[in-house]
């Protein structure tokens, strides 16, 4: 019978070999994205399944979404763009194709429960996030593999070699709320709400922000 230890040490150097594969294999990429046609980007971002409920980014609305569409317009958008509401949900789409490009939701005066919430839900749904930055932001990039762990991002960032990692989509959560970790930021919540309670009886709120997008498709539609 193996010794757990060196059970373990197996563990570790598999887990090396793995992180090792996959950075040779960043460098290895060679599909040049950009130069693929609206149809054959759009395919491969939809194959991701990235989304709120229904609306996946790169594919086109059903007849029941359009309908939706068509009731619940906003009218400020980009050029060849349309813009509407399903709910909470806000929706790009390009005119000519129906073709979804930006998904977004926003909760202007999130408690200390929304946040956990919206974190949750993400967590569930996309797993453990790529990076995070200045305490605020949570980003879990996409490549044609799936979400891009962190292991690997750091890596790649320590070699310098971050413009090499492509990334077909990214789903995006930013808060106002400027800490160092978020769970610092659910404490401080939670301090302002007990220091407030002497005072006033009013939740503390945070302006949450979720966006799922792909810069590549954003930029292959915006493109004149």
């Amino acid at each position: 019978m193996k010794s757990p230890s060196l059970l373990l040490s197996r563990s570790i150097i598999l887990a090396l070999v793995f992180l090792l594969l996959s950075v040779a294999a960043v460098h290895s990429k060679t599909i040049d994205y950009s130069t693929m046609s609206k149809t054959e980007l759009q395919n491969t971002i939809a194959s991701l399944e990235l989304g709120f409920g229904s609306y996946v980014i790169g594919k086109a609305l059903t007849a029941e979404q359009l309908a939706v569409a068509k009731n619940n317009p906003i009218e400020k958008a980009y050029a060849g763009m349309r813009n509407f509401k399903d709910g909470e949900i806000f929706v790009t789409i390009d005119k000519e194709s129906n073709v979804v490009i930006v998904l977004h939701k926003r909760n202007k005066k999130a408690n200390k429960n929304d946040f956990k919430t919206m974190i949750s839900d993400l967590m569930m749904q996309y797993g453990e996030p790529t990076a995070e930055a200045h305490g605020k932001t949570i980003y879990w990039n996409y490549n044609e593999d799936g979400v891009i762990s962190e292991e690997l991002y750091r890596t790649v960032k320590s070699q310098g070699d971050l413009a090499k990692l492509t990334v077909l989509a990214t789903v995006k959560f930013s808060s106002t709320e400027n800490v160092e970790t978020m769970t610092d930021m659910i404490q401080m919540m939670d301090k302002k709400n007990q220091q407030g309670e002497a005072v006033k009886k009013a939740d503390i709120s945070s302006d949450n922000y979720v966006m799922i997008q792909s810069d590549l498709l954003s930029q292959k539609y915006l493109k004149k």
